[in-house]
């Protein structure tokens, strides 16, 4: 049986032959130039065949190099359908739940596998994305997202309204005393820039209006363009960020976070949950809606809790 080439130098030879340029071929996969010219050696030694040619400024395949290209550039064709196909086959008997990232990490992923031990014959694929899986045309059976796009969905019901709270390390609140909200003032305040998401954004003014304080006297402020990252900031005793209460409740529930300060800023809008018409012919995604809406009203319920 003769030994086959290494499949790196195969996919370098199938994208040179397609493309006719190495430079382009190295733009593909990501690599420099030269190490595709090192790539189509070792094939071309392997072979023990001439499969290249310079050709002016540019280059082509020898005769022997069109004809075994034609073979590996089927290969490789068949190579990406059978992993699309075996993809697209999990994809269409799992059910699809597609999430604002925050949510699908803090809040929906930590609940899934929960409630999946009492479903073990129900699959999911779950996808965290900011972006509408209607607006990019992804497949999708189940969505959570707010309010304020409920109009791009055909089917939908309200989770629920998530509130803001102060949040610290308990290291950082024993540091300085926290005794009541305009000692916050004294600490590194961390903020969440939510302008591509809410409108209004919700800000720490907004807290500390609603807590009768004027927030203008904030001295260091800090903003940061994901939630994930004040929440871990927090953690870390960083500052004290201005997060959602349904996304920090297993870090309050640990120890690892705190909340000196039980006043909510409520958000402008709900999450929803959103589903294509078809998807109740799956297995388990009536149980999963009937689970998710009850488990969002627990969540209101908490996020209203002092």
């Amino acid at each position: 049986m003769v030994e086959l080439p290494p499949l790196r130098a195969l996919q370098v030879f199938e994208a040179v032959g397609r493309f006719g340029s190495m430079t382009k071929a190295a733009q593909e996969l990501k690599v420099s130039p030269g190490a595709i010219s090192q790539q189509i050696k070792i094939l071309e030694e392997a072979m023990g065949l001439h499969l290249v040619a310079r050709k002016g400024n540019g280059l082509a395949l020898t005769e022997v190099g069109l004809a075994y290209h034609q073979a590996v550039a089927k290969a490789f064709a068949d190579f990406h359908k059978a992993s699309s196909d075996i993809v697209e086959f999990h994809r269409s008997s799992a059910l699809i739940i597609s999430a604002l990232p925050l949510i699908a990490s803090r809040w929906l992923s930590p609940n899934m596998f929960t409630w999946q031990k009492t479903h073990p014959n129900v699959c999911f694929h779950l996808e965290g994305t900011a972006i509408e899986p209607v607006l990019d045309g992804k497949p999708f059976d189940f969505r959570i997202t707010y309010a304020d796009k409920a109009h791009l969905f055909e089917s939908f019901v309200p989770l629920f309204n998530d509130g803001l709270v102060p949040v610290c390390s308990p290291e950082l609140a024993a540091s300085q005393p926290l005794e009541k909200p305009a000692d916050l003032l004294a600490h590194r305040l961390l903020t969440i820039d939510w302008r591509p998401f809410l409108s209004p954004a919700p800000t720490w003014q907004d807290w500390f209006r609603l807590v009768g304080l004027d927030g203008s006297e904030i001295r260091d402020f800090f903003m940061l363009s994901l939630s994930s990252l004040a929440i871990e900031a927090a953690i870390e005793g960083r500052g004290i960020a201005l997060a959602q209460k349904a996304m920090v409740a297993e870090e309050l529930r640990t120890g690892r976070l705190i909340a000196p300060f039980e006043q909510v800023l409520m958000l402008p809008s709900p999450y929803i949950l959103a589903w294509n018409r078809t998807v109740f012919d799956k297995t388990g995604a009536s149980e999963f809606h009937r689970w998710i809406v009850g488990l969002a009203r627990k969540q209101e319920r908490n996020t209203l809790a002092p």
